[in-house]
């Protein structure tokens, strides 16, 4: 513990030495241009620095309530960034953390709508959406409505993920319509997409995803979300209106060109007393890359957490529906 007070007092004297990023965007902006082959870019708020060796720091990163961030230095300094990479014709953007807020206030969401033009040119979009910083409805639209002013520059994306991490209440689920994010577009050459951390409406989801049935070859819905090291996943899905047999036989049909399906965390229908609730707990198989990932560590009969793999089955091959309230109580 003493050597990793050393090492984060030395991160911490470095970080004021050379000051805030928002005041080197002019610095920002010409090393940007002098790279010609720059084609991937990730911002990164929730993983440890490489150049930590301190076991201890390192671990801290996994804790959500350890990152912490200042979110008006936040606005800035995403805003720099995305003033250096005007013109730059990226292929893939990364953030791990944004303050979804960001896209409410007048000033930053026009700042991006000027500088993100260069999005046109992405296959790859990831996006880690951090809405604690909202506050009621009202704001929640507005920051969802210029969210979808910023992902509908991005034409030619063959792989999209949009997570809700909810800082201030970790286990809760952003409500997401697609109706009023996306107002009708439709990415002509998606491939892969990716749901995590959402509440919303089943038929919603089922135009949506429906809409891609053309090109869409890989679905994940839900993750890791922010769980703690120890816990399941929170990263699941809850549908509000509908029910996930109705939503998994009917992507069956609109979507015939998929070829593989993974769910993780916790999946929940809204109505409880109803004969058609479903409640799970899915645990990860595979990777982003679709790579399988061992067995975690916290899986295990006391939290009733199955696989998804019967569900991925059903939904591209048919069968006998999987799921059911007695699935609910499985080990």
């Amino acid at each position: 513990m003493t050597h990793a007070r050393m090492e984060f007092d030395k991160i911490a004297s470095g970080r004021k030495q050379v000051g805030p990023l928002h005041m080197k965007g002019e610095d920002l902006r010409e090393a940007c241009s002098a790279l010609p082959n720059l084609r991937d870019l990730e911002v990164t708020f929730a993983r440890c620095p490489a150049t930590v060796s301190n076991d201890l720091v390192q671990g801290l990163f996994d804790w959500p309530n350890c990152r912490k961030i200042d979110r008006q230095e936040t606005y800035q300094n995403l805003d720099t960034i995305m003033f250096a990479l005007h013109g730059i014709k990226l292929s893939s953007f990364r953030v791990d953390r944004l303050p979804l807020e960001i896209f409410r206030l007048a000033n930053h969401r026009s700042h991006w709508f000027t500088h993100a033009q260069s999005f046109s040119s992405l296959s790859s979009l990831n996006l880690t959406l951090d809405p604690s910083g909202l506050q009621g409805p009202s704001s929640a639209f507005r920051a969802i409505n210029g969210l979808g002013r910023i992902l509908q520059l991005a034409t030619n994306l063959t792989h999209l993920k949009l997570a809700f991490h909810p800082y201030s209440s970790e286990q809760s689920k952003f409500v997401l319509s697609l109706r009023e994010l996306f107002f009708g577009f439709t990415y002509t050459r998606l491939t892969d997409l990716t749901f995590e951390g959402v509440s919303c409406d089943e038929e919603d989801l089922k135009e949506f995803l429906g809409r891609h049935g053309a090109t869409l070859a890989r679905l994940r819905l839900g993750g890791r979300g922010l769980a703690k090291p120890f816990e399941a996943s929170h990263g699941g899905v809850h549908l509000y209106e509908g029910t996930f047999k109705s939503l998994f036989t009917g992507l069956r049909v609109k979507l015939p060109k998929l070829e593989r399906v993974h769910l993780e965390g916790v999946f929940e229908c809204e109505h409880p007393d109803l004969p058609a609730h479903e409640t799970y707990n899915f645990y990860p198989l595979t990777d982003e890359n679709w790579e399988p990932v061992p067995t975690p560590r916290w899986v295990r009969s006391s939290r009733k957490t199955i696989s998804c793999q019967p569900f991925e089955q059903y939904i591209l091959q048919g069968g006998v529906y999987p799921g059911g309230n007695s699935l609910a109580n499985a080990a």
